[in-house]
């Protein structure tokens, strides 16, 4: 009789870790490349819409809960807490996508391709892919390399923009 309610409760046991899996496996508002959040950015800023930029980016739980703790400045001997490092990174995203709004909403860009040129770093859980450069073609065909995006984080083979440049 035990063995059987044991072996009732191992289906529940793989459904609970599947759930919890698949919840780590699309964490919110990511994408499955980089080039999907590049026509992602770029949909947006055509669309002049700063909301939908700052939902492609890492929000606040995420960088306090696992990247902030990831990066050295949060350990000794720096020892910067969260709150100094997330308001000095957020407020360089309002103003970096306030001014690409500005410069290139509404212009009817077309996304090309999403590049790094510096090195990929990898930290406990995730990387960063850095020295984004998002080619986008302006409608009258000539090819632009925009450098208006920080990092990209890679977390469960997802993507998300850690920041805009300012």
């Amino acid at each position: 009789m035990k063995w059987r309610i044991a072996l009732g409760i191992i289906p529940l046991i793989v459904l609970i870790v599947s759930i919890g899996w698949q919840r780590k496996s699309a964490w919110e508002g990511s994408l499955t490349s980089p080039a999907a959040l590049g026509h992602a950015i770029v949909d947006a800023l055509n669309r002049g819409d700063i909301d939908a930029l700052h939902q492609l980016r890492v929000n606040q739980d995420e960088y306090y809960s696992w990247v902030w703790p990831a990066f050295p400045a949060s350990r000794p001997p720096y020892n910067f807490t969260p709150d100094f490092a997330w308001s000095n990174l957020n407020k360089k995203c309002v103003l970096g996508a306030s001014s690409w709004i500005e410069k290139y909403g509404s212009q009817n860009l077309a996304f090309v391709n999403m590049e790094f040129d510096r090195p990929t770093e990898t930290y406990n859980g995730f990387k960063l892919l850095r020295g984004t450069v998002l080619t986008v073609q302006k409608p009258d065909g000539r090819k632009v390399e925009l450098r208006i995006l920080g990092s990209i984080v890679k977390k469960y083979n997802r993507y998300k923009l850690l920041s805009y440049e300012d």
